[in-house]
């Protein structure tokens, strides 16, 4: 191992066990490509607050999300001991014509707080930030002896009083610990939807509570050799990967713009056009290591782009280099056509090698058909 790396890290690689942390698998919601879809979500959430609905476990989510509440000690008042069945309204209106995304409460019918003892105002968010006129959704609701404004997101936010932010992590935690006792009284049809939605709610929150739990023990038993190990890992950055895909290129080529992911570089004969570099997925060590080296119509109308695109790809150079669209150009309107390279050595030396043959073998023999040519043939 090289010399630079420390003894005592070069020991720890050679000798750890990394634990195998739990993979996170696809849950209905994401198999249906409704997981992060606000509506979807709002809708199961009412399906469980309902206590008279068919999953079996009365007012199980809603004791659960008023344990959140006490224990962030926000309960306007002594915590209710008795309460009918819960109620859950969805798109409640409000004044201004605005509407609540759930409103909880043990009134006489769902759209209806005629001698209710408590109310929970609810507005679900996944993706989006806390834009709503909160204040107006208080003053739309009476006071009732029991009544709490809550946010439920992904991330703590500030809310104005007397609002309180509860993320979609800590009321499905809060839920997990009540259902252990109660699990059999889940209906049998629902209670693969109840842990399926749980499950969601943890991988939405962009953590996983089991995986978190070993990273974190694991890491304070070694938190000097990952600190080095970090410190190695942080060492590889975009500059340095950058002056590698400029070093492979050569003098005839100049350098431009340094991205976290990517490098600009046009030839020195015309600058309109050029290449991107992109050498992401070497500095992510959780993929396999690979370069894509892409044209740029650099400024160019969409038409003149797809003009460019039309010329290039068909001829006999670019076809039988493997060069052409990649499906995720399109998130780059001006980039014309590209290749992916896997990268099969080690050392940053190879790397340099790799791109310079790529270079040489696939584009350049392109260049001739761009560099003196003012605009793409029509098609």
């Amino acid at each position: 191992m090289n010399a630079l790396v420390p003894a005592s890290l070069q020991h720890f690689l050679r000798t750890t066990r990394f634990p195998a942390l739990p993979e996170a698998l696809p849950t209905f919601f994401s198999i249906a490509g409704i997981d992060h879809r606000e509506l979807p979500l709002s809708n199961t959430y009412a399906f469980f607050f309902r206590s008279g609905a068919p999953h079996g476990l009365g007012s199980l989510f809603r004791e659960a999300l008023l344990d959140v509440v006490h224990r962030k000690g926000a309960e306007p008042a002594e915590r209710p001991t008795s309460l009918g069945p819960t109620h859950a309204a969805r798109e409640y209106p409000m004044k201004l014509g605005q509407a609540l995304d759930l409103l909880v409460h043990d009134g006489p019918a769902e759209r209806s707080l005629q001698g209710a003892s408590f109310v929970l105002l609810i507005e679900n968010k996944v993706n989006h930030w806390v834009a709503n006129n909160l204040t107006n959704y208080w003053a739309s609701i009476p006071n009732l002896a029991y009544k709490v404004g809550i946010v439920l997101g992904k991330r703590a936010e500030a809310v104005e009083h007397p609002w309180l932010y509860i993320t979609h992590l800590e009321l499905a935690r809060a839920v997990e610990l009540r259902l252990g006792p109660a699990v059999g009284q889940a209906h049998p049809r629902y209670l693969p939807v109840l842990l399926h939605f749980l499950d969601h709610l943890k991988q939405m929150s962009d953590t996983s509570p089991d995986a978190f739990t070993v990273a974190f023990d694991y890491a304070q038993r070694h938190r000097s050799a990952l600190a080095q190990a970090q410190q190695l890992i942080n060492s590889i950055t975009p500059a340095g990967l950058a002056a590698t895909v400029a070093e492979a290129f050569g003098s005839a080529y100049l350098p431009g713009g340094v991205f976290n992911d990517r490098l600009d570089i046009r030839h020195a004969a015309r600058s309109g056009l050029r290449y991107i570099v992109f050498y992401g997925d070497i500095l992510d060590l959780a993929k396999p290591p690979s370069f894509a080296i892409t044209f740029y119509a650099g400024g160019s109308h969409k038409s003149e782009v797809a003009a460019w695109r039309a010329y290039l790809t068909n001829l006999p150079e670019a076809r039988e280099a493997g060069i052409g669209y990649l499906p995720w150009l399109k998130v780059y309107n001006e980039l014309v056509m590209g290749k992916v390279y896997p990268f099969l050595g080690t050392t940053l030396d190879e790397l340099t090698r790799e791109i310079a043959a790529a270079l040489a073998t696939d584009w350049q023999p392109l260049e001739p058909k761009w560099l003196a040519v003012p605009a793409p043939p029509a098609p």
